[in-house]
């Protein structure tokens, strides 16, 4: 099987959620199901074409979160300064609020996949809590 690159994390719960990465070689935005019955996120995604334009700003958005993280996790920021919190940097409220109305509008794919996500070797000096660069291997899910 093919490992795919993933580009962004936007979602951690018990593993990863939803994000972007590539699937077929092109950027999909991904999102685990959740089953209301079992009141639990299951291990299938679905999976979402995705514009350039949304990969341009998905990637901006990402990129000041992951400067953000970089100083939370060496002590040099505290917790309140997440931008996720809102207020605290406008491109990033911005950004989110922009994809947060476009992932709405996309239109999946018509299987389900699971997925198997592992980080990319070399990274074992970062510090305790930075998430890692990931790749994940798609495989088509069993109804």
């Amino acid at each position: 099987m093919r490992s795919e690159r993933v580009h962004t994390i936007r979602d951690l719960y018990d593993g990863v959620r939803t994000g972007t990465a590539d699937f077929g070689g092109a950027p999909h935005y991904f999102a685990s199901l959740y089953d209301e019955r079992a009141d639990d996120f299951v291990d299938r995604f679905r999976l979402y074409p995705v514009s350039a334009q949304f990969m341009e700003r998905e990637l901006r958005y990402w990129a000041i979160f992951r400067a953000w993280e970089a100083k939370f996790h060496r002590g040099i920021v505290p917790l309140e300064t997440h931008p996720g919190h809102g207020g605290i940097d406008a491109g990033y409220d911005e950004l989110g609020r922009w994809l947060d109305e476009q992932i709405k509008l996309l239109d999946p794919i018509p299987t389900l996949h699971t997925a198997t996500f592992r980080a990319l070797p070399g990274q074992e000096e970062l510090p305790v809590g930075i998430l890692r660069e990931l790749e994940v291997v798609w495989a088509a899910a069993s109804v």
